[in-house]
């Protein structure tokens, strides 16, 4: 319960300045509270008077009580090394004694300046009541903003602090190690058993945390499913072996829950040692790495991460991507598809090229980078403009892959109809190859989207049948016109029977549906023949004839038939 007193503190040698305060405080109440005034007659005493009282709401202080200096060092340790900026400062000295300079007043939030006659009991009331209000308004502006900040930096769940709470931690000086933990398949307990029942779980998770590492480590909930313990430790042995027992001990613990009911879990971990700057960033690589390799794994940062070279690399390649669009050096080049029934070339795949410090990069090496850095879209803006000029110069058809990002960026379908009036194009002349990086069979969006080419006049394949998403289950959500076989069944066909297999397959379940179906990956006279044998319908590859930036017109000859 909170005491209805105010704590005045006087400090002053002179024993008739004490005598004047104390009795004129007997007869003074405030807001129903009386005042109590604790003396001290030296900078020491206030020093330890300070320490003990927290809540005193006025401190006076006599600037003739030794020296000015020692004084202004009292102030300071008041503001500065107890942070107390709420108790009201009044510096009280005779009419001898100059007050100080506005700059010393502002340094040293002093709050108010007083003669020694205006210190006697009639005068003290309205020196005493309005340092009193100020106080209490900055108090109550102190405790407000206290209750936001900790709401700010709190996790509301299990009431640990948050990730805000951690990066201001984590900014101090010296080297740290982090441990970020994920509870494996927290989603599915909370999908399946509800929010309620997932923050049951959420709470006693972090009660082991703290009962199990709080006392040597700070217990963080960052996030949903995602906790951290920060360790100021330097021996990172200590925290290795320590990494060790957290994954052992999670996974043995029975967590009761709220309704009583006990149950296990198990974690991944991506964990920091010893290290400065950045380090939540580094965990989070160091736990996506450790995701990689399915649950209840552990990861320790290092440059050696695969996560870690990905990202370097999507940022070396990002910046060459941004260059290469400046110099136009983002070039299509084109690779003949050969119809096995007219034997001649029927259309062309448009291919992106990378042309940097001299040499061409397949989309091997930036299109990771593209997507990472959103320059995806302005790729296919790029090659399906430069197919429509093409398109321009004969009566051939062409193909250009789309991937879902492409898809659905809000300008797809504004700029599609743009280029293609404005180039004049029959639409019928232009297939989309689907790429897919997620499967598309459930986003209703995409699929209208496709549909709404195909009623357009475009036509729509499927790219890499067989494999990733591509599968059967397209079929039957899109207007399909042709299927291309994944090329790793087509570049081991000769030699693998699965391989032979799941091609006939595709082959025989396509011209059920009446769909052609084009072998890619062509690369020898041996898988040529043998996809003619099969009975594909088109066939693409080295063999016929490599990527050109012209339109490649004789295919087989030794000039479009570098080795793949």
């Amino acid at each position: 319960m909170q005491e209805k007193i105010w704590k005045i503190l006087l400090i002053e040698n002179n024993d008739r300045l004490h005598s004047v305060i104390e009795k004129a405080a007997q007869n003074i109440y405030i807001t129903n509270k009386k005042l109590v005034v604790l003396h001290a007659k030296d900078a020491q005493t206030a020093k330890s008077l300070l320490q003990e009282h927290h809540d005193i709401a006025v401190t006076f202080i006599d600037i003739a009580m030794q020296s000015f200096s020692q004084e202004l060092e009292l102030i300071h340790y008041i503001r500065n090394d107890l942070a107390n900026m709420l108790t009201r400062i009044i510096l009280i000295a005779s009419r001898s004694i100059s007050m100080p300079a506005e700059e010393i007043i502002e340094k040293y939030d002093i709050n108010d300046y007083k003669e020694y006659d205006e210190i006697d009991e009639h005068k003290l009331f309205n020196v005493i009541r309005t340092a009193i209000k100020q106080y209490s308004q900055f108090k109550e502006l102190k405790e407000s903003r206290d209750a936001i900040y900790k709401q700010m930096t709190t996790n509301e769940v299990t009431q640990l602090p948050n990730r805000m709470k951690l990066l201001e931690r984590v900014d101090s000086i010296g080297n740290k190690s982090l441990i970020l933990i994920n509870i494996d398949d927290f989603s599915l307990l909370n999908d399946h058993k509800g929010f309620e029942y997932g923050d049951g779980v959420l709470r006693a998770f972090a009660q082991f945390l703290l009962d199990s590492y709080g006392e040597k480590m700070e217990v963080f909930h960052l996030q949903s499913d995602i906790f951290a313990l920060l360790c100021f430790e330097n021996e990172p042995h200590i925290v290795d072996r320590c990494i060790r027992d957290i994954k052992e001990q999670i996974q043995k613990h029975e967590f009761q829950l709220p309704s009583g009911e006990k149950i296990h879990l198990t974690a991944s971990l991506g964990v920091v040692l010893n290290e400065d700057g950045n380090i939540i960033q580094k965990a989070e690589f160091a736990l996506k790495e450790a995701r990689l390799y399915g649950k209840n794994n552990a990861s320790t940062y290092s440059e050696d991460l695969n996560i870690v070279r990905t990202i370097h690399a999507n940022s070396l390649w990002s910046g060459r991507i941004r260059e290469a669009f400046e110099k136009e050096n983002v070039l299509t080049y084109y690779q003949p598809i050969y119809d096995l029934h007219k034997k001649e070339v029927a259309k062309y795949e448009a291919l992106v090229r990378l042309k940097y410090n001299g040499k061409i990069y397949t989309p091997y090496h930036f299109l990771d980078a593209a997507l990472y850095s959103g320059q995806i879209f302005e790729i296919f803006k790029l090659m399906f403009h430069n197919v429509c000029k093409a398109a321009q110069t004969n009566n051939k058809e062409f193909t250009i892959n789309v991937s879902e990002y492409d898809i659905k960026d809000p300008d797809f379908s504004s700029f599609i109809n743009t280029t293609i009036k404005e180039c004049k194009i029959d639409p019928s002349r232009i297939t989309f190859e689907v790429l897919e990086h997620t499967s598309i069979s459930h986003d209703k969006n995409i699929q209208k989207l496709l549909n709404d080419l195909h009623n357009y006049g475009f036509k729509i394949a499927i790219d890499d049948f067989g494999a990733h998403c591509s599968n059967f289950a397209q079929i039957n959500n899109l207007k399909i016109d042709c299927i291309k076989i994944d090329g790793t069944f087509i570049k081991h066909i000769t030699t693998d029977t699965n391989c032979k297999i799941v091609t006939s397959t595709i082959i025989d379940f396509a011209h059920k549906k009446g769909l052609p179906v084009i072998a890619e990956y062509v690369s020898s006279k041996e898988i040529f023949d043998y996809v003619i044998e099969i009975g594909a319908d088109y066939a693409q590859g080295y063999y016929i004839a490599e990527p050109k930036p012209e339109l490649v017109e004789s295919p087989f000859e030794e000039d479009n038939k570098d080795s793949q």
